[in-house]
């Protein structure tokens, strides 16, 4: 079989996305697809023109379907992105409300669920302890300034 790290399914399913889609840019994605698995523009075409029923569609599209789902399991965050998500998927949670566990849960996206709940806690205990941090120290700073304030002279002042 030429194509690795895929299944008949998959294939048939993207041919039909070819043969059917009205969007040009997702034939071109899906033809891109099917050159990657290894077959030919000839090979393209020959399962083109092809019939398919609709119900062979449907089979197609709901194994490709699993098989995606279970790639999806074991996905990943770069490193670069776990360090977007710490820094900014808190800002991004108060701002839009969306913090992306959602559509992860929808596509089982198992370990990247909960690298993203774990980076998203972690990421507001983290702005929330620099906050408070930040305040303390700048209040601290300003008590400083207050008690080295030499007041002797408003004092001379006031006693008058």
């Amino acid at each position: 079989m030429k194509f690795q790290n895929t299944h008949k399914d998959e294939v048939d399913w993207l041919i039909s996305i070819y043969k059917n889609s009205v969007d040009e840019e997702l034939k071109k994605e899906a033809y891109e697809r099917l050159i990657s698995f290894g077959l030919s523009a000839k090979e393209i075409e020959e399962k083109c023109t092809k019939p398919q029923t609709d119900e062979d569609e449907e089979k197609n599209f709901e194994k490709a379907w699993k098989i995606q789902s279970q790639r999806n399991e074991a996905e990943e965050y770069t490193f670069l992105e776990k360090i977007k998500i710490f820094f900014f998927g808190p800002l991004q949670l108060l701002r839009y409300f969306d913090s992306g566990l959602k559509g992860l849960y929808d596509l089982n996206y198992k370990t990247k669920f909960k690298q993203r709940l774990i980076l998203l806690i972690s990421g507001i205990c983290f702005w929330g302890l620099f906050c408070i941090v930040s305040y303390n120290y700048y209040e601290h700073k300003r008590m400083q300034e207050i008690e080295n304030t030499d007041i002797s002279e408003w004092e001379k002042n006031r006693i008058k």
